[in-house]
C-alpha cells in the first residue's frame, strides 16, 4: 500500500494523559516518606524527583523505575534521620508507584481525532512510544484507537538509532514525528533528519532538553489540533 506519509506518533501526554498519574503517585510517596522520617515533604519531593530521573537514566523506562527511585529516596532519608526502614512502608511505596502503570488513561483533547485524521488521510500511523510492551500495548488497546493504528513501535528508550530502525527503507522526506518530549521525540527526529512536530507542553525533568528551534525540520505546536493544517501544506493534501 502506498501511503501519503509516515507518522511516528508519541503516545503518553501526546495522545493520552500520563504525567498526571505519576505526579499523583509522587505526591503520595513524598508525603509518606516525610511522615515516616520527619523530613519536610518539599525536601523529600525534590530529592525524589531527582532520583526519578537518575534511576530512569540508569535502568531505563521500565516499570520498576519509579518504585526503585522512591524506595532509594526512603532509604536515604532513613539513613539521614537514623530511622530504621520499615518493610511495610517500602511495600506501600512500591504499590503506589505501580498505580500509574495500571490506570486506564484518559485521552487528551484532540488526541483521538488526530490519530483518526492521519489514518483517514492515508498516513501510515506508527505509535512510537517508550516503555514496555505489556504496559504500552495495553494502553493502546484500551484507548479504542487501535483500529486507526498501523504499527506499534515500543522501545525502552527512544533514540536516533532506534528511530532509524523503525523507519527502515521509508522515504525520510515523507516521515515525521509528533510528540511532546524534546529528549525522546524531537531530538531523535532531528538527528535522523525528518520533520519533528513538537507539542510544547509540560513534561517531567527526564524529557527536558534544548533543541535547535532554527532547524528547518523543527515545528512547534501549541495544540495537537494544529497538526493537520501543517501537514496539508507539507504533503499538499486535497482535503
Amino acid at each position: 500500500m502506498r501511503f501519503a506519509g509516515h507518522a511516528f506518533v508519541d503516545w503518553d501526554d501526546t495522545i493520552a494523559e500520563n504525567i498526571r498519574y505519576f505526579r499523583e503517585a509522587e505526591e503520595q510517596t513524598s508525603r509518606m516518606i516525610a511522615e515516616a522520617t520527619g523530613v519536610p515533604q518539599p525536601v523529600v519531593a525534590r530529592r525524589g524527583a531527582e532520583l526519578d530521573v537518575i534511576v530512569a537514566r540508569r535502568i531505563g523506562l521500565v516499570r520498576e523505575s519509579l518504585a526503585t527511585a522512591w524506595v532509594e529516596c526512603y532509604h536515604e532519608f532513613c539513613a539521614q534521620q537514623s530511622v530504621s526502614p520499615v518493610a511495610g512502608v517500602e511495600a506501600e511505596l512500591r504499590r503506589i508507584c505501580d498505580e500509574p502503570y495500571q490506570v486506564r488513561q484518559e485521552l487528551l483533547p484532540g488526541g483521538p481525532e488526530i490519530v483518526q485524521w492521519l489514518h483517514a488521510n492515508n498516513f501510515e500511523v506508527t505509535i512510537w512510544t517508550a516503555g514496555v510492551q505489556e504496559v504500552q500495548g495495553r494502553k493502546i488497546r484500551e484507548s479504542g484507537l487501535a483500529g486507526w493504528v498501523h504499527r506499534e513501535a515500543i522501545v525502552l528508550e527512544k533514540t536516533p538509532e532506534r528511530l532509524r530502525q523503525q523507519i527502515g527503507d521509508r522515504d525520510l522526506s515523507r516521515c515525521f514525528v509528533v510528540g511532546n518530549s524534546a529528549h525522546s521525540d524531537i531530538r531523535p527526529a532531528l538527528a535522523v533528519g525528518i520533520a519533528a512536530y513538537h507539542l510544547d507542553v509540560d513534561t517531567w525533568a527526564y524529557d527536558h532538553l534544548k533543541v535547535d528551534h532554527t532547524d528547518p525540520n523543527y515545528h512547534r505546536l501549541e495544540r495537537i489540533t494544529d497538526l493537520p493544517t501543517l501537514l496539508v501544506k507539507r504533503f499538499r493534501l486535497a482535503v
